[in-house]
């Protein structure tokens, strides 16, 4: 997994753990993420892949 881009992306955006959602993003821990909080994660790691083309 270490050198896929999602873990790449989920570290550089530190969407890696509900530890570090809750730090940067202030997403509460201990509950579920909602569609809107899923959406959100899912463009900020997609940008990251996309703005890192041709470095993979």
């Amino acid at each position: 997994m270490h050198g896929h881009p999602i873990f790449k992306a989920m570290h550089a955006t530190a969407c890696c753990c509900r530890g570090c959602l809750e730090k940067w993003y202030r997403i509460p821990k201990g509950r579920e993420l909602t569609s809107s909080e899923q959406e959100r994660i899912v463009n900020l790691l997609m940008a990251w892949i996309e703005n890192q083309k041709g470095i993979f």
